[in-house]
C-alpha cells in the first residue's frame, strides 16, 4: 500500500492534518504487528502471543482519542465503526489463544483482523488526507487507488479457482434461501471453490447461523460499514475468479459454469453476470420468473450459448463473476460511494475506460428479489439520490445520462435493416455517450454474422475513454459548431446521431455531410425534438429567461424532410408520444408528441 500524502509536510505543527497523520502511522504499526503475528501463530508460546495481542489492544485503545475528533462527526467515514470492529476482533483473538485454538486464531487473523486493519487505514487516509481536495483526489485515483485495493495473494488460483463472496446485513430468511440454493446448484468441489461469508453487523441471528455452517472464511463485523464490505471480501479471495452474490438472490443450476465459460472464452472480459428479474439496466428476461418457479425454469434454460451474450457499458452485479487479475488493475469498490449506491456504476465506468468488456449472459437465469436489504435506506436516507450526486461530483457527468442504457425502440427499428447490408458493416457514431446503443447494435451484428467496424466523432472529450472497449478511431470535435467539419473519411453503412438533432446548430450542414458518406442502401438515423411539444416550449422559455438563449435549435419537421429528400435520402418518420401529458392542454394533438425518430435510407 502506498500513501504518498502521508509524508507531505504541512505549514504548521498544529495543522489538523498532523493529528490524522499520527493516527495513520499508529494504524500502520498495528497492521505491521498483526502481519508479523500471523506466521507465528502455529508454534509461538501462548504467553508470547498474548503479549503481542496486548500490544495490539493497547495501540487500539490509544486510538480512542480520535473518536472525539470533530472530523469523525463531520466526514462520512467509518472510523468509529472500524475501531469497534478491530477492538472486538482482538478480543475474539485473545479468547481463541487462551483456549489454544490456533487454527481458528490464524483464520481470524488472516481473514478478518489484517483486512480490517488495511481497510481502516485506507479509510482514514482517504477521508482525512485526500478528500475533498479535487487535485489530491485526482492524483490518488490515478496513482494509488488500484494499488491500495489490490488482492495481494500471490498464489491465487492454486488452491481455489473461484472464490464465492456473499455479504449479509440482516434478512436471515433470505440468506438461508440463498445459501440453500447455492448448495443445491453449485458443485463447490468441481473447480474447486471457496465460500466467503460476511456479516455486516447483523442483529437477527446471522452470526450464529454462519457459525453453524462450519465455513473457514466468515467475516463478522460488530458494526455496519456499508461500502467497505466489498473491499473486505475482495482482499481475502484466493481464487483466480471471484463470484459476488447478493443474499436476496436464488442461484440456479449451471449458474457458475455458464458465467465461467463466458469469462474464459471472452479474453478481455472483466465480469459476467446472469439475467435476473427486478434488476435495472435491462438485465431481466421475458419469462415470468418467480421465487417458486425460478430453479425449475432455469434448469430447462441454463445452457452455455454465446449467441445470447451481450456486451454492456454498465452492469448491476446482483450476481457477478469477476476476473481478479483484471480487477486488480483498476481496483474494486470505491469507498467514496459511501451510500452503497452507484459504486457499481463507478466500477463499470472504470472498467470500460480501461478497455475491458462487461458481459450480460442471457443464457443464464437466476432470481433477484430486489433491494431487500437496501430498500429502507433508499427511502429513509435518499441513498440513490445522494449516490448519483457523488458520481456527478467525481466525474462531472450524470450516470443516468449519456446513453447509459440502450434504446430498445431505436434498436428494434434498425435491426430490421441489418440483413440487407453487406457482410462487413461500417458504422459512424456521432456523440454515442457511454456507448450503450452501439454495444447493443454490435451484438445484433454479431448475431447476424456480420463483421462490424466502428468510427466515432464526439463533442465531449470527457467521454472519449468510455469508447475504449471498441478499440476504434475516436475523433474529438473542438466545438459542437464544427461537428459537420470533423466527420472522419469513409463510406458507411450506418451513421447514427447519439444526441437529438436539435442540439446541433449546424444540423443542416451535418445532415448534408453525413449523406455524402453513406453507401447506397445505408441508413442515417437520429431523434429530433418536436418543436411544438408543450414541455419543450416551457423549458426553452425558462432557459431563455435564465440564460438569454436556448440550448436547442427548433427544427421545422416539414423543412427537415424536404432537405432529407433533396439529399437523395428516403425518410421514415415515427412519432414518439410524450409519456406525461401537460396539466393544461393547449394547441391540440401535436403538443403531446415528444420527439420524432427518423431513419433515412440512401438511394442508389
Amino acid at each position: 500500500m502506498t500513501h504518498k500524502f502521508l509524508t507531505l509536510d504541512t505549514a504548521s505543527a498544529d495543522d489538523p492534518l498532523n493529528f490524522w497523520k499520527r493516527v495513520i502511522q499508529n494504524q500502520r504499526f498495528l497492521l505491521h504487528i498483526a502481519t508479523k503475528l500471523l506466521p507465528t501463530l502455529p508454534y509461538q508460546e501462548n504467553r508470547l502471543l498474548i503479549s503481542q495481542i496486548k500490544i495490539l489492544k493497547s495501540l487500539t485503545t490509544d486510538l480512542e482519542s480520535a473518536l472525539s475528533n470533530p472530523a469523525v462527526q463531520n466526514i462520512t467515514f467509518s472510523f468509529q465503526a472500524m475501531h469497534h470492529n478491530v477492538d472486538d476482533t482482538i478480543d475474539r483473538l485473545t479468547s481463541l489463544i487462551l483456549i489454544d485454538n490456533r487454527e481458528k486464531a490464524a483464520a481470524l487473523t488472516e481473514y478478518q483482523l489484517i483486512p480490517f486493519l488495511r481497510e481502516w487505514l485506507e479509510d482514514t487516509y482517504f477521508w482525512t488526507l485526500i478528500y475533498p481536495d479535487k487535485e489530491k483526489m485526482k492524483e490518488y485515483y490515478e496513482t494509488e487507488f488500484a494499488e491500495n485495493h489490490k488482492n495481494t495473494y500471490s498464489n491465487r488460483g492454486e488452491k481455489y479457482l473461484i472464490s464465492i463472496m456473499i455479504p449479509v446485513y440482516n434478512k436471515l430468511e433470505y440468506t438461508k434461501r440463498c445459501l440453500d440454493s447455492l448448495f443445491r446448484n453449485t458443485d463447490l468441489a468441481k473447480y474447486p471453490c471457496e465460500l466467503i461469508l460476511l456479516n455486516d453487523g447483523s442483529t437477527d441471528g446471522t452470526e450464529e447461523y454462519f457459525e453453524s455452517l462450519g465455513i473457514t472464511k466468515v467475516i463478522n463485523l460488530k458494526e455496519n460499514v456499508k461500502t467497505m464490505i466489498f473491499s473486505l471480501l475482495f482482499r481475502v479471495c484466493e481464487g483466480k475468479y471471484a463470484a459476488f452474490v447478493n443474499n436476496d438472490t436464488i442461484l440456479t443450476e449451471h449458474w457458475l459454469d455458464n458465467l465461467l465459460t463466458c469469462l474464459q472464452l471472452y479474453p478481455n472480459a472483466i465480469m459476467s453476470v446472469p439475467s435476473t428479474p427486478n434488476t435495472s439496466n435491462r438485465q431481466g428476461m421475458l419469462a415470468e420468473l418467480t421465487p417458486e418457479n425460478a430453479e425449475a425454469a432455469a434448469k430447462a434454460h441454463n445452457r452455455p450459448c454465446p449467441y445470447l451474450w451481450e456486451e454492456r457499458c454498465r452492469l448491476m452485479p446482483v450476481i457477478a463473476l469477476y476476473d481478479v487479475d483484471k480487477v486488480n488493475t483498476i481496483g474494486f469498490a470505491d469507498r467514496y460511494f459511501h451510500t452503497m449506491e452507484f459504486w457499481d456504476d463507478d466500477f463499470s465506468l472504470r472498467a470500460r475506460r480501461a478497455g475491458f468488456h462487461q458481459i450480460l449472459c442471457l443464457d443464464t437465469w437466476c432470481y433477484h428479489y430486489g433491494s431487500i436489504s437496501g430498500k429502507a435506506d433508499q427511502i429513509q436516507n435518499r441513498t440513490l439520490f445522494n449516490g448519483r450526486l457523488l458520481f456527478q461530483s467525481k466525474y462531472g457527468i450524470d450516470p443516468w445520462g449519456n446513453n447509459y442504457c440502450y434504446d430498445s425502440f431505436q434498436l428494434s427499428n434498425i435491426e430490421l435493416t441489418i440483413p440487407q447490408q453487406s457482410t462487413e458493416v461500417s458504422t459512424l457514431v456521432i456523440d454515442p455517450g457511454f456507448g450503450a446503443d452501439v454495444l447493443q447494435f454490435k451484438t445484433q451484428l454479431r448475431r447476424l454474422e456480420k463483421k462490424s467496424l466502428f468510427s466515432f466523432l464526439i463533442n465531449d472529450s470527457d467521454l472519449k475513454g468510455d469508447l475504449n472497449p471498441f478499440n476504434s478511431t475516436v475523433i474529438v470535435s473542438p466545438s459542437i459548431l464544427e461537428t459537420h467539419k470533423r466527420i472522419p473519411e469513409g463510406i458507411y453503412n450506418y451513421i447514427s446521431l447519439g444526441r437529438d438533432l436539435s442540439v446541433y446548430p449546424d444540423y443542416k450542414e451535418l445532415i448534408t455531410e453525413c449523406s455524402t458518406q453513406l453507401k447506397p442502401g445505408g441508413f442515417l438515423y437520429f431523434y429530433v425534438a418536436n418543436p411544438y411539444a408543450y414541455h419543450l416550449k416551457q423549458e426553452l422559455t425558462e432557459e431563455r429567461m435564465l440564460n438569454g438563449k436556448a440550448s436547442l435549435t427548433l427544427i421545422n419537421i416539414q423543412e427537415l424532410l424536404l432537405l432529407i429528400t433533396k439529399l437523395n435520402l428516403k425518410p421514415q418518420l415515427k412519432a414518439i408520444l410524450d409519456t406525461t401529458s401537460p396539466k393544461e392542454e393547449k394547441g391540440g394533438y401535436t403538443e403531446h408528441l415528444d420527439q420524432y425518430f427518423l431513419m433515412c435510407e440512401k438511394q442508389g
